[in-house]
């Protein structure tokens, strides 16, 4: 046995351990608390997990991070076990759904297509099968989930629009001062890309409006944009069109 088997092999030991454990706590005799718990009740958890887990990547500190993902599986497994009483689905569905996913998505990997070679090939790959899992019509935007924070959520629905090749931020965005240095340490332009940030916010804010309010405001009407021009694409995907089709869709989702 490979010692890759071996560690899935523990790895799979120890989830089915902490499963039982939750079902244990769950069960009559059990924890009152962990009992009368639901998908909703657990909602605040998970957000809050999330977020010192993020926390604990900020830091470095790899003792930290285990910890707070160990929280956020068992997050994972309490919602599993929610649903299994309901007769709705359990930890080996969720494992198992994951897993086909994984395989389907990667069939540079498991399958018998041809090898990619970067990181970029691999990302269009991916987006192409869930457009084509989802009959053809899946937004490139339409699945983020707008309860991010407002930075978080404009960074992706961006990243999104300009992997499409969408004529934006060029054409709308003001010239922005901030730039790439070079020579400069990423720890260095993340330092600085923060202040910008900050001086940018302190000048919204001064002008007695709310950045975080108006970020989200901005960030959507871009995810309304692009879900305009989609409409108007009529289920060919926007980044399968030729540049010149593409900007003449884009614009004209602009005053549609």
């Amino acid at each position: 046995m490979s010692s890759h088997s071996e560690q899935a092999t523990a790895a799979g030991a120890a989830f089915a351990e902490l499963v039982a454990i939750v079902e244990l706590l769950r069960d009559p005799g059990g924890c009152p608390w962990d009992a009368e718990q639901t998908h909703t009740s657990l909602r605040p958890n998970m957000l809050e997990e999330t977020y010192e887990a993020l926390e604990a990547i900020d830091s470095g500190d790899p003792r930290s991070l285990e910890d707070e993902l160990g929280d956020i599986v068992t997050q994972i497994v309490f919602h599993a076990d929610i649903a299994r009483r309901d007769d709705n689905f359990d930890a080996a569905s969720i494992c198992n759904s994951v897993r086909e996913k994984l395989v389907r998505r990667h069939p540079h990997v498991f399958g018998g297509d041809e090898a990619l070679d970067n990181s970029d090939e691999v990302v269009d790959r991916w987006e192409a099968l869930k457009r084509a899992e989802s009959g053809g019509n899946r937004s490139i935007v339409g699945s983020l989930p707008i309860a991010m924070p407002a930075l978080a959520y404009a960074s992706s629905v961006q990243r999104r629009v300009m992997r499409a090749g969408l004529p934006w931020p060029e054409k709308h965005a003001m010239p922005l001062a901030f730039g790439k240095v070079d020579g400069e340490s990423q720890e260095d332009g993340e330092e600085r890309a923060g202040e910008y940030l900050m001086g940018v916010a302190r000048q919204v804010h001064a002008a007695g409006i709310d950045p975080e309010t108006a970020l989200r405001k901005a960030a959507i009407n871009l995810r309304d944009h692009v879900l305009r021009a989609e409409e108007l694409a009529k289920g060919v995907p926007l980044a399968d069109m030729d540049s010149r089709e593409r900007d003449r869709t884009w614009d004209a989702a602009e005053h549609s």
